[in-house]
């Protein structure tokens, strides 16, 4: 295993640990901070994949509907509003169809995240826009993959 494997599985296990503690702290939410830590690395994911590349209609709309969600959450006072400095990125190395499935592993595991009903941030309908932008970005994302 190269260094920059080692790297980033340890600070995967560390953000986790970080977004757990924090929701611990906070009390409340800890399902949608998962979720914003899922989305961002999705969004990371997508953005390694584009690498500088002109971006192509789907990967615009896939990042847009994640950047929704993701104000979304922390327009409701769930987030901090801050992107994470050291969110892990994925392992370098990888082809574009792993970098898409790992970016849609994470997405689906953001809408599992919003789902959970125990969270009650989801007054007036955040709950549903949200896991249907989430769908969106799927969807986008699906797209690349096979165009």
């Amino acid at each position: 295993m190269s260094i920059r494997t080692n790297c980033f599985g340890i600070l995967l296990a560390l953000s986790g640990i970080f977004i757990s503690r924090a929701a611990n702290a906070q009390g409340q939410h800890p399902y949608c901070l998962q979720a914003l830590s899922d989305l961002y690395s999705a969004r990371g994911i997508l953005l390694q994949h584009i690498d500088g590349k002109a971006m192509t209609h789907n990967e615009k709309e896939a990042l847009r509907q994640m950047n929704v969600v993701i104000r979304e959450i922390n327009g409701a006072s769930i987030g901090n509003g801050k992107e994470p400095k050291d969110h892990p990125k994925t392992l370098a190395g990888q082809d574009d169809a792993a970098l898409l499935r790992q970016c849609i592993e994470f997405l689906q595991k953001a809408k599992d995240d919003l789902s959970h009903e125990e969270d009650s941030m989801f007054a007036g309908g955040l709950r549903n826009r949200s896991i249907r932008n989430c769908d969106e970005a799927i969807k986008f994302v699906e797209q690349t993959r096979h165009s």
